[in-house]
């Protein structure tokens, strides 16, 4: 089970997160390569709260990482 916040550990619906953290204001997403992860880091919790909310949560398909790892990973498109 992802570890992080209560939204994303019930809400995501995202493949390819891993996991957030709310204080940090930080997203965790598998990454390109097996056994890494990327980093999403934000400035503003209004930022953080829209990625993890609109992406990780919803509308997961239309997210920046998911498309670049199922373009470049997975060599699947949508």
């Amino acid at each position: 089970m992802p570890s992080g916040s209560y939204k994303g550990k019930a809400d995501a619906l995202c493949p390819f997160y891993k996991s957030d953290d709310e204080q940090k204001k930080r997203i965790i997403c598998e990454g390109i390569v097996d056994k890494s992860t990327l980093a999403l880091t934000f400035r503003r919790r209004s930022d953080y709260d829209t990625q993890l909310g609109v992406f990780c949560c919803e509308h997961y398909k239309k997210c920046e990482i998911y498309r670049m790892l199922m373009e470049n990973k997975y060599d699947e498109e949508d």
